[in-house]
C-alpha cells in the first residue's frame, strides 16, 4: 500500500476537507456496502469547488504518472468526477461504472460498465479510482468490471482511504491515496450504534435507503 510521496500532502488534504466542512463525525451512518459507522466524509461539500478538486486530482495523478496508463475509470458518481479530473491531468481517457439493477438484499445494484465503456477499457492499462474508499465496496466492483471487460488494472487510487481496507482487500497490487483518515465500520448485525439505539442519519450516506429496505422486510 502506498500513501502520498509528498509528505505535506496528507496534512494539506486534511486541511482542505476541514475548509470544505466535509468531515462528519459522532453520528450513525450506513455505507453503500451495508456496513455501519460513526463517520462520513461529505464529498458533495468539495465538488462545487472545482479548484479544490483540480488540486487534489493533480496530486493523485502525480502518484501514478509512471504506470503507463491508458484509461482512468471510477464508479459513479464520485469516482466518475475523480476519473475525469485525473484523466485530464494525465492526458488520457476516462470512463465510469454505474449501478445495475439491485438484487434482493442490496441497497443498490452492482457497478457495471455500460455506454460502450467495456470496449474502451478492453486491452488497456487502467487506473481505477474513487473519491473516498470506505469499505472498498464501490472500487472493488469497478475493478471487477474492468477486468471482466478485458482491461488490466494497473493500480487503484483514491483521495482518502478510510483505513478499513488496503490493496489486498480490493484485489490490486497497489492502492495510492493522499490521506488516510480512519473511521471504523461494522456489519449491520454487529453495529454498536444500532444496539445503543442511535438513530441512523438519513441526510448523508445511505441511511435513507437502509431504513426503507428494513421497513419493506
Amino acid at each position: 500500500m502506498s500513501a502520498a510521496m509528498n509528505g505535506a500532502w496528507p496534512e494539506q488534504t486534511f486541511e482542505l476537507l476541514l475548509q470544505s466542512r466535509a468531515l462528519l463525525e459522532k453520528d450513525h451512518f450506513v455505507y453503500i456496502s451495508g456496513d455501519h459507522g460513526s463517520g462520513w466524509i461529505d464529498k458533495d461539500a468539495i465538488y462545487p469547488h472545482t479548484e479544490r478538486i483540480e488540486q487534489l486530482s493533480r496530486r493523485l495523478a502525480q502518484l501514478v504518472r509512471d504506470l503507463r496508463l491508458d484509461v482512468v475509470c471510477g464508479p459513479a458518481t464520485g469516482g466518475l468526477i475523480i476519473a475525469e479530473w485525473v484523466g485530464h491531468e494525465l492526458g488520457i481517457l476516462a470512463a465510469f461504472t454505474e449501478h445495475d439493477t439491485p438484487r434482493p438484499g442490496e441497497l443498490r445494484g452492482r457497478f457495471v460498465l455500460r455506454r460502450g465503456y467495456d470496449h474502451l477499457v478492453a486491452g488497456k492499462r487502467v487506473l481505477v479510482v474513487d473519491d473516498i474508499v470506505n469499505t472498498g465496496h464501490s472500487i472493488r466492483q469497478t475493478i471487477e468490471a474492468v477486468r471482466g471487460a478485458g482491461g488490466t488494472v494497473a493500480a487503484a487510487g483514491t483521495l482518502v482511504n478510510r483505513g478499513n481496507v488496503g490493496a489486498k482487500e480490493i484485489g490490486v497490487e497497489d492502492l495510492v491515496y493522499l490521506l488516510e483518515y480512519k473511521i471504523p465500520a461494522w456489519p449491520a448485525a454487529e453495529c454498536p450504534l444500532c444496539r445503543s439505539g442511535v438513530a441512523v442519519n438519513t441526510q448523508y450516506a445511505h441511511g435513507k435507503e437502509y431504513l426503507a429496505s428494513q421497513s419493506s422486510q
